[in-house]
């Protein structure tokens, strides 16, 4: 009877076998039209791992439809050392030997959008909407604010101020010592938007907000006076799906000039007196852009990265061998840009030209974060564990 069974299951793994290689033969099974590019990995390494820790990276449950939701920014460094959320607290360690130097409080468990730092200040928000501000020297809380709308994008803080965006398009801006409001701007929310939201920028005495509405506002810092308010890009559908215009890149602003993208839309540059556009080219993309000397490079909704000229805005490379890898942001440091995909590879790229110049495999998951300091690579990846690689 047992070798009945056998011979019996040997058949019929030999036709799922067949089925298989006809399905393949006659193009029955389908190909994942989105499935990530495979690599050539043929590049040099160029990394070497310095340290590890693992931390628990939040999941917030929100109760409707059992939705769970991963906080926005996980991480941020400052002053030589890298602040991770980690079981409630904030756990500071030394970027360059990985040594914990201190472990400070955090009054929820449930971040929405990361930490924060800068000032003598660590900034945070919950799932309920409430932001808090504490002393980064004792941990002390300095502050609390009841927003009831979540924020999902890293604070901006200012030697005076505190800025922070939500999910429904109010921009508020905080005393960042006793937390009293000074001003606030509500954008007209689209129909239908994504989730993510800009994190506003600061520039001479300007704050630079995106919006889901795909339009861009110069505003002055100091009593929310906004100087003008242009659209990114213009509707390219009928549907309420390809009218989908959210920003949820942050702007680069240098001299006497902006730049802003956002989703299903373009890379647009305006003038910073009054926001006369110069240029818009077609670019859709959620992710944050770099400028690197006159060029700016950013990775569109495919993981394409497209370099565009700052000046005329022409394309001046585009590189698809990372098509579909789920690449984080690049980053920029000394004259390469580095990112990192969904199978934890590491990349490098020169900025000049698009040529790849090294990749390096690594025991990372998705790799979901990646910043550069000080000759080093400070990446996080899905499962919580962050790592600080040191470039050869």
């Amino acid at each position: 009877m047992k070798k009945i069974i056998l011979l019996s299951a040997l058949i019929f793994l030999a036709s799922c076998q067949t089925l298989s290689t006809l399905g393949e033969t006659f193009q029955l099974i389908e190909e994942d039209p989105r499935a990530p590019t495979e690599l050539d990995t043929n590049y040099d390494s160029f990394l070497d791992q310095k340290w590890s820790k693992d931390v628990i990276t939040p999941i917030i449950e929100l109760g409707f439809f059992e939705e769970k939701i991963r906080p926005n920014k996980f991480f941020d460094v400052s002053g030589g050392k890298v602040h991770v959320i980690d079981e409630g607290n904030l756990r500071i360690f030394d970027a360059t030997s990985g040594g914990l130097r201190d472990v400070l409080p955090l009054e929820n468990d449930k971040i929405m959008s990361g930490i924060t730092v800068g000032y003598n200040s660590y900034v945070y928000s919950d799932n309920e909407g409430n932001l808090y501000v504490h002393n980064l020297s004792s941990g002390e809380l300095k502050w609390k604010k009841e927003l009831r709308d979540i924020v999902i994008s890293k604070a901006l803080i200012t030697p005076k101020n505190l800025f922070v965006q939500t999910s429904s398009d109010v921009l508020y801006a905080f005393d960042l010592q006793n937390g009293e409001q000074a001003w606030s701007k509500k954008a007209q929310a689209p129909l239908l938007s994504i989730r993510g939201t800009s994190s506003p920028i600061f520039f001479e005495g300007l704050i630079f907000a995106n919006f889901s509405n795909g339009r861009l506002a110069a505003i002055r810092a100091t009593d929310g006076i906004q100087l003008w308010e242009k659209p990114i890009s213009v509707i390219k559908g009928s549907t309420e799906l390809e009218k989908l215009m959210d920003s949820d890149s942050p702007a680069i602003a240098f001299n006497d000039i902006v730049f802003a993208a956002n989703y299903n839309g373009s890379l647009t540059r305006f003038n910073i007196r009054g926001g006369e556009k110069v240029f818009s080219v077609d670019l859709s993309t959620s992710k944050p852009f770099i400028l690197y000397k006159d060029t700016i490079i950013a990775v569109n909704s495919d993981d394409e990265i497209i370099a565009f000229d700052a000046i005329n805005g022409s394309e001046s490379w585009k590189n698809s061998k990372y098509k579909f890898r789920r690449i984080t942001a690049p980053a920029l440091y000394d004259d390469y840009i580095y990112f990192g995909d969904v199978e934890g590879y590491l990349h490098k790229v020169d900025p000049a030209t698009g040529e790849i110049v090294g990749l390096q495999a690594t025991n990372l998951k998705s790799v979901s974060q990646i910043e550069a300091f000080a000759n080093k690579l400070i990446v996080q990846d899905s499962a919580g564990s962050v790592s600080a690689f040191e470039l050869k």
